[in-house]
């Protein structure tokens, strides 16, 4: 295993909305940015999707991350990688969110295009 470094930067929230009218239509569809430095390595272009389908609460259930896209295209360790991605979304929006508070018992909010830009680092084992 090596010991990557990520640096998240910014989070685009492309849709989230929070009904307390029909839970059914509680989603979240959000981009994260990110650079990658591994092995002396520098890759500050990456990005992934995450996601929460239709009609599942993001506050309980786990957050789907994509596989990241950017100029990095070697081993992954997708399993550790979703953990870090979901921990930066609730840093940034959630009841403990820096940017955006949303606790208990919220109802009929909807998000769009909000640029959230905070960083926070994590290290990631990747397999060699």
């Amino acid at each position: 295993m090596t010991t990557a470094t990520l640096t998240f930067q910014k989070l685009i929230q492309e849709a989230q909305d929070v009904s307390s009218t029909d839970p059914k239509q509680n989603h979240l569809v959000s981009r994260a940015f990110f650079r990658l430095d591994l092995n002396d390595k520098h890759y500050a272009d990456m990005s992934v999707i995450l996601r929460h389908p239709f009609g599942t609460d993001y506050t309980k259930e786990p957050i789907e991350v994509e596989k990241p896209f950017g100029s990095y295209a070697g081993n992954w360790n997708h399993n550790a990688f979703r953990k870090i991605v979901e921990d930066y979304y609730r840093s940034a929006i959630g009841s403990q969110g820096k940017a955006m508070r949303i606790g208990p018992g919220s109802g009929n909010v909807r998000m769009r295009g909000n640029t959230i830009g905070f960083l926070k680092s994590y290290q990631l084992e990747i397999p060699q």
